[in-house]
């Protein structure tokens, strides 16, 4: 026959148990009292898709949190997430939050971070009263981007494209009605023909210092000169004419061009012009000066 079993023995695996099980609930009691922290809560005037209960609350990747709850807000627009956050500084005055997505799986986290000067002027407006302290929040890097492209969509649509389209249309075709003008070629048939002018007296008043004849070319040379000055005056009377810089503003560089090469052409007449008054109030240079070398085809 099986011997009875003690009712002491009984007695004690019952309160063993009941122990164990009482130690068990105030061990989870007093885990969850110590997780409990504080409640926060945060508005955000975005979407919070893939934000849910319980999802993580980090401080710069370490977890201080979890969310509790995921409202409407008072006012009909913003997204209310209630936080439970534990931390020894108040994270209301000390951090910003922002939406953060988890690698490529689309779950968001609740991402608090130190505040800066420039966060205030990002968060929304709250014109309600909360019922927990509030930690403001910033956009998240998605609805920035998402801004970014908003806005230039915007630029682009109010940019009138046709009527840029039609300028530029417009000053290419002023510009090629310029380049066929006769004014422009008259400029330039003028400027050649006063550098040939110029290199012709050039010329000649380098033999004539060479075979001595000076005397009979200088009046042959000023009159040259007279002929380009003469020239050059014309032409600067045509490139003030045209009023080029009036053209859109695109034609500047073609007056600034033609100024310049009708300065270079002045400079060289007064350089020749002194030339041959040196050498018509001293012709003994020419006399006792050393002759020029001969050039190769000569």
């Amino acid at each position: 026959m099986p011997k009875k079993v003690s009712s002491l023995l009984v007695g004690l695996f019952l309160f063993g148990g009941v122990a164990i099980l009482a130690v068990t609930l105030v061990w989870i009691g007093a885990t969850r009292y110590f997780d409990r922290g504080k409640l926060y809560v945060t508005y955000f005037d975005e979407s919070v898709q893939g934000l849910q209960k319980d999802s993580e609350v980090k401080y710069r990747g370490v977890k201080v949190g979890r969310v509790t709850d995921i409202r409407i807000a008072p006012d009909n627009r913003l997204i209310a997430v209630v936080m439970n956050i534990s931390m020894r500084d108040d994270p209301a005055r000390t951090t910003v939050a922002q939406l953060t997505v988890t690698g490529i799986t689309g779950v968001l986290f609740v991402n608090l971070d130190r505040r800066r000067p420039e966060d205030q002027a990002q968060a929304p407006k709250i014109e309600f009263a909360s019922e927990y302290p509030v930690i403001i929040s910033k956009p998240s890097e998605i609805r920035r981007i998402m801004s970014a492209i908003e806005d230039f969509a915007h630029k682009l649509k109010d940019l009138d494209v046709v009527g840029v389209a039609a300028e530029v249309k417009a000053t290419i075709r002023d510009i090629g009605q310029l380049a066929r003008s006769k004014e422009v070629k008259g400029i330039l048939t003028q400027l050649e023909r006063t550098a040939a002018n110029l290199a012709f007296v050039t010329g000649r008043v380098e033999k004539s210092k060479s075979a001595g004849t000076l005397q009979d070319t200088l009046t042959d040379a000023r009159a040259t000169l007279k002929e380009a000055r003469q020239a050059l005056n014309a032409l600067t009377r045509e490139v003030e004419a045209l009023k080029v810089g009036e053209l859109r503003g695109q034609m500047a560089q073609i007056t600034r061009d033609l100024r310049g090469t009708s300065q270079n052409v002045k400079q060289a007449s007064e350089t020749l012009e002194q030339l041959l008054e040196r050498l018509y109030q001293r012709p003994s240079d020419v006399l006792f000066g050393k002759p020029p070398r001969k050039r190769w085809n000569e």
